[in-house]
């Protein structure tokens, strides 16, 4: 650290002239290498006569030089009479122990001088006699008791340039990071325009052909817009929020999904509408829009994951996981995006030494899992084959194979695979990618006390492997199966009016429910845009279902949960959570506060249709 980078020379300059100015006192501030920073009151003799001619300067010199070395030796200050005849002082500056310069005073006597023997000095070195001992009866004559205040007001000038030393170089380490995070910050914004670009473009084409057929939608579209503006409002705010970057992430995630809730929903709608069927081309544009919908969707849900993992907020919740039940849920939503003809998903196969459960996060290490197979799918050769397997791994733990028939990875690119948005030449092909699955794989698996690894060979396939510690299984015994149905309390009685109260504050997300219950047969939908509202409309109302935001204005989602579960009236009523908030800590809170499901947006339009469906079924006729 040096003493010119941190110290505010333009003040310290002022700060000693007025000293100078009061005292009469010579100041100096000097960095190690001996430049001189601050210098104030210096004396001619020492200024025209004895740094000027080479013999007393080397004296200056000698001086300079032994009372930098009593300073190096720790003592707190030095007072020293040069080899001149005037007397110095000097204390080390000192900035979290370490020595950065020396502040010095001095030019002045004790006593009055001999001036017989400065006359004799003047003519040994042939200084004019006159000026000589003009410029000597200028120099001060000080008390030693006055030498120590000054020495004591020198110690605080030398304590408040340490002070200002260690502050602004925290100011500037802080600055440092602030820099870094708003180049990251602006790569993240510039990425999230050019998707917003490209919805845009999207939504006017379809706006173009349906505009006449469906009204609601260009509704819907205008609204969008305005969110779309408030979103470009939030992300300037967050811009000058970076210091808060956990905050950020989890507002950054919810404002993202409201949006993508409204495209997405609209358009499964439009993709399944039965009243006004889309022609192949139109049904092709919204399967289009739905697809880059998705696609923008996981790419954040990657680049929020890997952020959270990066700065150490990603929250995990290790449990005892059954291992057969993992892989064939696995199995079951791999096959699910598996396109028909391509490639080919093989049973798994649990080998027959493998623990029968394996202890992680049941969330996350899915999430590992159905990258990988994602990943052997997309990478895969036409006709190709995906196999999983669980067999035993070292130490005590359980290996997830996953292998494909694909191309195999170059070995000059196996030091790359881990790396972040790298897609090792991917990116010039047709299949879509983030570049950072694999980086997110591989720290979760780290999280989770795990090891991943690979083996691939050109033209033959690649094996992704993940290891995790194996577990003796839950520490409780299941609950005991109970014949009757939990949710036949929730059902509604024959002839029974179907009703769904959704409490939402957002227009756009009203308007998706209200044209995905013209969806559901016999139901009517009543709405509130406030949970407090919300909880005087289930209690008067009586509906059979209650979809709940979880962020309202006011009171939340999870608040309103408790409020009707306490109430008589209410207690008794199903409520589902609907929610652009997809932090794993605030849905276990929502599942513990007594939600029955917790669906996340964008929403699955089918999959809450079908839970809908399931807790009020159609009256008996």
């Amino acid at each position: 650290m040096k003493l010119s980078e941190f110290l505010p020379i333009a003040h310290l300059q002022r700060l000693c002239e007025e000293f100078t100015t009061l005292t009469g006192a010579v100041t100096a501030v000097l960095d190690l290498e001996g430049n001189i920073l601050v210098a104030t009151g210096w004396q001619d003799i020492c200024t025209r006569f004895h740094r000027v001619h080479p013999g007393t300067a080397s004296r200056c010199h000698e001086s300079d030089t032994e009372l930098a070395a009593s300073l190096d030796q720790g003592q707190p200050y030095k007072v020293y009479k040069c080899r001149n005849g005037l007397v110095d002082a000097a204390m080390p500056i000192v900035v979290e122990g370490k020595h950065v310069g020396n502040f010095f005073t001095g030019q002045f006597f004790f006593e009055r001088p001999d001036a017989e023997a400065f006359l004799a000095q003047a003519r040994q070195f042939g200084f004019p006699d006159e000026h000589y001992l003009a410029a000597l009866n200028r120099v001060p004559v000080l008390s030693e008791d006055r030498v120590r205040l000054m020495m004591g007001f020198f110690t605080l000038v030398t304590n408040m340039i340490a002070s200002m030393g260690i502050a602004n170089e925290e100011l500037r380490l802080r600055g440092e990071e602030l820099r870094r995070a708003n180049t990251t910050l602006a790569a993240e914004v510039a990425e999230r325009k050019r998707a917003e670009e490209e919805l845009q473009r999207a939504h006017d084409e379809l706006e173009e052909r349906v505009f006449e057929r469906t009204r609601s939608l260009s509704d819907a579209l205008a609204k969008l817009e305005r969110q779309q503006d408030e979103l470009r409002v939030a992300k300037e705010a967050a811009e000058r929020a970076n210091r808060a970057k956990s905050d950020f992430l989890s507002s950054m995630s919810h404002e993202l999904r409201t949006p993508l809730n409204a495209i997405l929903g609209f358009a499964q709608i439009l993709d399944s509408a039965i009243s006004a069927p889309l022609d192949d081309k139109q049904r092709f544009r919204v399967q289009q829009i739905m697809k880059g919908g998705n696609h923008l969707l996981s790419l954040i849900n990657e680049v929020l994951d890997l952020a959270r993992i990066e700065s150490g907020v990603l929250m995990l919740s290790v449990e005892p996981i059954e291992t057969k039940a993992l892989m064939a849920e696995v199995l079951e939503l791999t096959r699910a995006f598996t396109t028909r003809g391509t490639t080919v998903v093989h049973d798994w196969k649990v080998a027959d030494d493998v623990a029968g459960w394996v202890y992680a996060d049941h969330m996350r290490l899915k999430q590992v899992l159905l990258n990988l197979t994602s990943n052997a799918v997309k990478y895969n050769r036409p006709g190709g084959t995906v196999r999983l397997a669980a067999e035993a791994g070292g130490g005590g733990s359980v290996r997830f194979v996953v292998a494909d028939d694909g191309p195999g990875i170059p070995p000059e690119k196996h030091s790359q695979i881990f790396e972040p948005f790298n897609r090792l030449g991917a990116e010039t092909t047709e299949i879509e990618g983030t570049g950072v699955g694999l980086t997110i794989t591989k720290r979760m698996m780290e999280a989770m006390d795990g090891r991943i690894g690979f083996e691939t060979e050109m033209g033959r396939g690649t094996t992704f492997w993940v290891e995790v510690p194996a577990s003796p299984g839950p520490l409780t015994a299941p609950p005991e199966t109970v014949e009757e149905n939990a949710h036949d309390s929730l059902r509604i009685t024959a002839g029974a009016p179907r009703r769904l109260l959704y409490v939402e504050d957002n227009p756009v997300n009203l308007q998706l429910m209200r044209d995905l219950v013209t969806e559901l047969p016999d139901f009517t939908l009543a709405s509130a845009p406030t949970a407090e509202i919300g909880i005087e409309v289930a209690a008067a109302a009586q509906p059979n279902v209650i979809v709940l935001d979880v962020n309202l204005p006011g009171m939340n989602g999870i608040e309103a949960l408790g409020l009707l579960k306490a109430d008589p009236r209410t207690s008794h009523i199903p409520v589902i959570a609907l929610s652009a908030n997809v932090n794993p800590s605030v849905i276990r809170r929502g599942m513990e506060a007594g939600f029955l499901h917790y669906l996340a947006k964008p929403l699955d339009v089918s999959l809450f249709l079908r839970i809908v469906m399931e807790l009020c079924p159609r009256p008996p006729a």
